[in-house]
C-alpha cells in the first residue's frame, strides 16, 4: 500500500517499518488501561537507535505528536496516542546487549522482555531484584518508562532503584547517556556521577521527555534457597505498625518480596479453596513474605519476624501461603492475581505510594468506593519496600457495558486517595487530571518539558503536560 508523504518520510530515514493502514493501527490505539485511546496516523516499528532518532526528528519537523510503546501492557495509559499522532514501537529493539558479570550489570534494549532477560540471567546463576507485575511478557523499557512498580522489594526497593543508567534519544533527536556512561569509554557502572541524577528524570515520564533506547540494570546472584510464609493480623492498624517495625529494625535484608492483602482478598482465596473454614477465624489483614538466601539465614530471619509479629497481635497463617502465595511466587505470577479476584473482563489499576501509617486509611478509601459503586468489584493490595509501601487499587469491570462509568469512578477514587495522603505512582494518563494539584512541582516539570521539548511533540497529555 502506498504510504502518505509523512509515511514515506518516516520510512526513508532508515530501516524502520511504517504502518498506516487503519487495520494495522488498531492495536496501537491504547494500552490495557481505562484511559481513552486515540487514532494514530502512523506507527513506526524501530529497529535501531537511528530509526528512533529519525522518527523523533520527523515528528519535530512536522510538529506531529509522537508516543512511545512496546508491549502495551501498562495500566497507566502512557502509550495511548492522541488522534493523528505517530506511535513509535520499540518492541523490535529487543537485544540483550551485554551481561557484565564483573560489574554486575545487564545492558539491554527497551523491547527486551523480562522473560527473555530472566532466562538468560538464570543460565548464569543470576537474577533481577525486581520484576514487573506484567511478568514475563512485559518489556524492560515499558516498565522503566512508566514507573512500573515491579513487584517491589523490601530488599531492592522499586524498579527505578535497580537502574544504573540509560541511553535516551532527546526530543531534539540528540543522544544522551546518563550516569557514569557520560564518559563514553567508562560505560555504565554508577548512576550518580558528574552532577544531578538525570537518569531519574526519564523514569516514569512515559516518553514525555525522551525515548529510552538502552537500559543498564543491576543484576544479582540467584539465591540458593527460597521460602514463603504468611502472617495474619486482627486489623489494618496492627499490620501497619508491624510493617514499620519490620523495616526500621532492618529485618528485610533477605526479604525479596512482601505483599499485604485486605480482608476481601483473604476471604475470597481461603473460602474459595476451603469452604468449610470458619469465616470468623480469618484475619483482617495478611502480610505474605518471600524470603531468599541460605536456608540458615532464612530460618533465622523467619523466627525473628514471626516473633516480632506477635508483638502486634500477628501470627503465622499457613493456610493462605499454602493455597495461594507459595504458588504465586514459585510460578512468578505477579499480576493482579495477587488481589484474589477474577470476576470481570477488564480491570482498572490505580497505583500509589504511602507511609505505613496511611495503610488503614487506604483500605478504608477502597471500602468507601466499594460501597459507593457496588456495580464494580473493588480490590486492594500492598507491596512492601525498604520504607513505606506501594498500594494498588484494582477495579474489575465489564469493558463493553461499563467503560464510561469506570472512568468516572476511578477518578473519584484517585481523588479520595489523594485526600488520604496517598501519592500517585505510575501516573501516565490515569493520574493526569490530578497533576495540577501538585503546585510548584508540576509547574517545574512543565518548564522542564518546555525546555527539552519546545514543540511539545513528545507524548502530550501524559502527566498532565
Amino acid at each position: 500500500m502506498k504510504l502518505s508523504q509523512i509515511g514515506t518520510e518516516l520510512a526513508g530515514q532508515g530501516g524502520a517499518l511504517v504502518l498506516e493502514d487503519k487495520i494495522d493501527l488498531l492495536g496501537y490505539r491504547r494500552d490495557t488501561s481505562i484511559a481513552p485511546g486515540g487514532n494514530p496516523a502512523a506507527a513506526v516499528i524501530a529497529r535501531s537507535v537511528e530509526d528512533v532518532a529519525a522518527a523523533v526528528a520527523t515528528a519535530n519537523r512536522r510538529k506531529v505528536p509522537l508516543y512511545v510503546r512496546a508491549a502495551g501492557s501498562t495500566y497507566a495509559g502512557g502509550a495511548n496516542p492522541c488522534d493523528g499522532a505517530i506511535v513509535l514501537d520499540t518492541s523490535a529493539l529487543n537485544r540483550i546487549l551485554k551481561i557484565d558479570e564483573d560489574r554486575g550489570l545487564a545492558l539491554v534494549e527497551p523491547g527486551v522482555t523480562y522473560g527473555a532477560l530472566l532466562a538468560e540471567l538464570g543460565r548464569r546463576g543470576l537474577t533481577l531484584g525486581v520484576v514487573p507485575l506484567t511478568g514475563a511478557a512485559g518489556t524492560v523499557g515499558g516498565a522503566i518508562a512508566s514507573h512500573g512498580l515491579g513487584t517491589g522489594s523490601p530488599r531492592y526497593q522499586s524498579t527505578g532503584d535497580e537502574v544504573a543508567g540509560l541511553e535516551v534519544v532527546l526530543p531534539s533527536g540528540e543522544l544522551l547517556r546518563t550516569g557514569s556512561a557520560v564518559l563514553a569509554d567508562a560505560g555504565f557502572f554508577a548512576r550518580y556521577a558528574v552532577g544531578p541524577d538525570l537518569t531519574g528524570m526519564f523514569l516514569g515520564a512515559s516518553g514525555s521527555l525522551g525515548v529510552i533506547t538502552k537500559i543498564a540494570l543491576w543484576v544479582h546472584p540467584r539465591p540458593e534457597y527460597q521460602e514463603t510464609f504468611a502472617l495474619g493480623f486482627p486489623d489494618y492498624e496492627s499490620g501497619a505498625r508491624f510493617i514499620s517495625a519490620l523495616q526500621l529494625k532492618e529485618l528485610t535484608h533477605n526479604l525479596w518480596y512482601g505483599a499485604g492483602y485486605e480482608d476481601k482478598a483473604i476471604e475470597a482465596r481461603v473460602m474459595g479453596a476451603r469452604p468449610q473454614f470458619e469465616r470468623a477465624a480469618l484475619p483482617r489483614f495478611c502480610l505474605a513474605l518471600d524470603a531468599r538466601g541460605t536456608s540458615e539465614e532464612v530460618a533465622r530471619d523467619r523466627a525473628r519476624i514471626v516473633a516480632e509479629a506477635g508483638r502486634f497481635g500477628g501470627a503465622e497463617f499457613a493456610l493462605f501461603d499454602e493455597i495461594f502465595f507459595a504458588k504465586l511466587r514459585r510460578d512468578n505470577t505477579f499480576w493482579y492475581s495477587y488481589a484474589g479476584y477474577f470476576g470481570r473482563s477488564m480491570c482498572a489499576l490505580l497505583m500509589c505510594s504511602m507511609a505505613n501509617e496511611t495503610v488503614p486509611r487506604f483500605f478504608r478509601a477502597i471500602q468507601n468506593n466499594r460501597e459507593a459503586h457496588p456495580e464494580f468489584i473493588w480490590a486492594g493490595g500492598l507491596v512492601l519496600c525498604r520504607r513505606g509501601v506501594h498500594g494498588a487499587v484494582i477495579v474489575f469491570y465489564e469493558e463493553r457495558e461499563q467503560w464510561e462509568q469506570i472512568r468516572m469512578a476511578s477518578e473519584r477514587c484517585c481523588r479520595d486517595l489523594l485526600a488520604n495522603e496517598c501519592v500517585p505512582y505510575k501516573s501516565g494518563r490515569v493520574w493526569a487530571p490530578m497533576m495540577d494539584q501538585f503546585g510548584r512541582y508540576h509547574t517545574t516539570l512543565a518548564r522542564l518539558k518546555k525546555t527539552l521539548d519546545p514543540n511539545g511533540i513528545m507524548s502530550p497529555q501524559i502527566l498532565g503536560l
